[in-house]
């Protein structure tokens, strides 16, 4: 993963993490899926998110990147928690917290993520589960922030190089995850896991890893628990 710099800051950060936590731990398109199948993954390039509703049939087409993947690049996968509803690609990406009072409304740390499961419980326009494949992905590119995203004293550090960086627009301080959201997490994470030969211990919740350990809310506990029987 990564760590303060480019060069032994990363490599130092990495193994060092990594190996704390593996010691720590036990453990739709709404469109037609006749479309979804048809389209090139070039179309997915660019600065603007794709959003689609992930169906079994279409969802290893979706993680197949515009650029050549780079199966032994990704070594590890951590889910993100964005703390806010209305969270896309795109806000991410741009640092900014949507929803609630316009005086409550702040910036984040920037972080462009690989992909993105939106949560339709707080508007009709978001549909509930739906998944964004982002250009970070689709590029091949580090989308993966340092576990303590988004906590502004760790803006400074880069993204880990190594891990595919997924993001649930959820808060589960306030609400639990989504049955959808749920769904399109598990089928994503299965399919990378497939494509890049990623084991279930190498699957992350960033509440999992320094500087987190420790500070795990007993609603992220029993998800983190409910998503790894899913995943078996």
């Amino acid at each position: 993963m990564a760590g303060k710099s480019n060069k032994s800051g990363t490599k130092k950060v990495t193994q060092k993490r990594v190996a704390i936590v593996l010691a720590s731990l036990v453990g739709t398109l709404t469109v037609s899926s006749m479309l979804l199948l048809a389209m090139s993954p070039a179309g997915f390039v660019g600065n603007t998110p794709m959003a689609v509703a992930v169906n079994r049939a279409g969802i290893e087409r979706l993680v197949k990147p515009a650029s050549p993947l780079q199966p032994n690049a990704w070594n590890y996968i951590i889910i993100y928690e964005s703390a806010d509803l209305s969270a896309s690609a795109q806000s991410l990406a741009e640092g900014r917290v949507i929803g609630g009072a316009p005086h409550e409304q702040r910036m984040r740390p920037r972080a462009d993520f690989h992909f993105v499961i939106k949560n339709g419980q707080v508007s009709r326009t978001q549909p509930d589960g739906d998944l964004e494949v982002t250009a970070a992905w689709q590029n091949q590119k580090p989308g993966a922030p340092y576990a303590g995203w988004p906590d502004q004293r760790y803006h400074h550090y880069l993204p880990y190089k190594n891990v595919v960086g997924v993001c649930l627009a959820a808060d589960l301080k306030k609400e639990p995850v989504s049955e959808a959201q749920h769904r399109t997490l598990v089928q994503l994470v299965k399919e990378l896991q497939q494509q890049l030969g990623v084991s279930s211990d190498r699957v992350f919740f960033q509440w999992q890893l320094e500087p987190n350990v420790g500070k795990v809310s007993p609603a992220q506990q029993a998800y983190a628990d409910s998503f790894r029987q899913a995943l078996q």
